[in-house]
């Protein structure tokens, strides 16, 4: 798989060399799990182009992660997160303890299978319409839609693809989302 270029961005108060700044965000992202073992990063040129800064530089930020062991280059491939690469730490999950929000009781209301939603006639015309299961025609992509099917329905994991997380979290999505959106 490969990681997103929009992943990637330099921060401008950061101090250093931009090659010593591109090795740290990189880094960073190993570390944090962001990036994980055998991804594919951007190309040295898409990455360039992204960041606004010389091919060499981010060649030569690539080639001080690969003597570093954070990753790995593959002949006319590309890098890769090494296999090698240092494991970002497993924190341990807290126990509840007295004085914690209970979010069972917070939240109050629980969804069931039979509830049925209800929706406006109108519904389409707000600003942001979060209607479950309604897709905006004119910001929906159908043609990346249409091709990732495609690709899916050959695949072993086609039913976590159109399972119905109705009352549940998609787990691969929260994966994605923490790992490529909230940081």
């Amino acid at each position: 798989m490969s990681i997103s270029i929009e992943t990637f961005f330099l921060d401008p108060s950061a101090v250093g060399t931009l090659q010593a700044r591109i090795q740290q965000m990189v880094a960073q992202g190993i570390l944090a799990g962001r990036f994980r073992p055998g991804e594919r990063l951007p190309s040295s040129r898409m990455m360039a182009q992204h960041l606004g800064v010389s091919r060499i530089t981010v060649t030569l930020a690539y080639t001080e992660l690969v003597a570093d062991d954070y990753l790995t280059a593959r002949g006319r491939s590309g890098y890769y997160v090494s296999d090698n690469a240092p494991e970002p730490p497993a924190f341990a999950t807290q126990q509840t303890q007295t004085g914690t929000v209970d979010w069972t009781r917070a939240i109050g209301q629980r969804f069931t299978p039979g509830l049925s939603i209800e929706k406006p006639a109108d519904w389409a015309n707000y600003r942001y319409p979060f209607i479950y299961g309604q897709a905006d025609r004119t910001l929906f992509d159908t043609a990346n839609w249409r091709l990732c099917a495609l690709r899916a329905l050959g695949m072993r994991d086609f039913g976590a693809l159109t399972a119905d997380y109705y009352d549940g979290d998609d787990p691969e999505l929260v994966d994605f989302i923490s790992r490529q959106t909230l940081p």
